[in-house]
């Protein structure tokens, strides 16, 4: 594929992302997506095709991203403090790019294909029980509280996947000051 059609294809899922987070994914429709990034409904299909697959190619996306946050996090360092840090920035940055897709990808969850759903469940899975991984070793330092690391990690990673819902672009923190703050609510000073 050209570089020319991969532009096109994110444009129609930035704008099918734009489209599904007004409108939900039930009530948009692909002609609607194709005036919001300004091509023919034909060509929606061309490019990515059903409204469904557009839905589908989001998610995968989104589940990308989360693992790339998660893998550039790990790499980063052998002290889990550091790994954990750099996990939660990874993420909050990956968030704060593209929040639409990210509220169609928690919004829409249920309207998904049950084999994308199953994929998403079993990343979203490693990730919990990787991060968990990291708050036992911190919690074996004395470094984090007590209790049970995967509900520590469900917790912990809720503050970055619901910024979607305040998060504007427009505030007054970036990525990296809202990240920090996350890391000092949990104890990982900079």
């Amino acid at each position: 594929m050209t570089e020319e059609y991969e532009v096109k294809r994110r444009d129609i899922l930035e704008g099918a992302s734009e489209v599904f987070v007004r409108r939900g994914f039930a009530a948009g429709t692909t002609k609607e997506i194709a005036a919001e990034v300004g091509l023919s409904q034909p060509a929606i299909y061309h490019y990515v095709g059903s409204k469904a697959d557009l839905l589908r190619e989001i998610a995968l996306q989104v589940d990308r991203d989360m693992l790339a946050a998660l893998d550039t996090g790990m790499a980063s360092s052998d002290d889990p403090a550091v790994q954990l840090r750099n996990v939660l920035h990874a993420y909050t940055a990956a968030v704060v790019h593209d929040r639409r897709s990210f509220a169609v990808f928690w919004q829409e969850l249920h309207s998904m294909e049950p084999g994308v759903r199953e994929k998403i469940a079993a990343d979203e899975r490693d990730f919990v029980v990787k991060v968990g991984g990291l708050i036992q070793d911190l919690q074996e330092r004395g470094q984090m509280p007590e209790g049970p690391p995967l509900l520590m990690a469900r917790a912990i990673l809720s503050m970055p996947s619901w910024m979607y819902h305040w998060y504007r672009p427009s505030g007054s923190l970036e990525a990296k000051g809202i990240a920090d703050i996350y890391c000092r609510l949990i104890g990982l000073d900079m």
